[in-house]
């Protein structure tokens, strides 16, 4: 993922946060808004609560891996991906299966939220 696609600023973050739009499961929470810059931004941050920071950096860079090829998909988007503790039990083919079935969900927020 390059650096366009990266949401990196601490205001842009809590911006995300304080709209409360967010799909979630057991291990990963998507906070999401829409931009009107038309890349895909994305922000990773792994819970407090793993043990050590080579978890930590090992479950960011499979998240990002998984959405790099998505992310032609997430135009007009900016994405917070918080990975929770268990994340790290689930193999890759089921961490892409989760994080995807959540960006569904997110599609059809988006979708149901323009049809009003």
């Amino acid at each position: 993922m390059n650096q366009q696609h990266r949401l990196k600023k601490n205001h842009d973050i809590e911006k995300l946060i304080k709209l409360r739009q967010s799909v979630g499961n057991k291990y990963y929470a998507i906070f999401f808004a829409a931009s009107k810059n038309p890349l895909a931004q994305v922000a990773i941050s792994p819970s407090r609560k793993f043990k050590t920071a080579v978890a930590k950096n090992y479950e960011k860079r499979v998240v990002r891996e998984i959405i790099r090829p998505l992310l032609s998909e997430l135009s007009f988007l900016k994405l917070l991906i918080v990975v929770k503790q268990g994340a790290g039990e689930l193999s890759f083919a089921q961490k892409q299966e989760q994080i995807i079935y959540l960006l569904n969900k997110i599609k059809e927020q988006i979708i149901n939220k323009e049809k009003k």
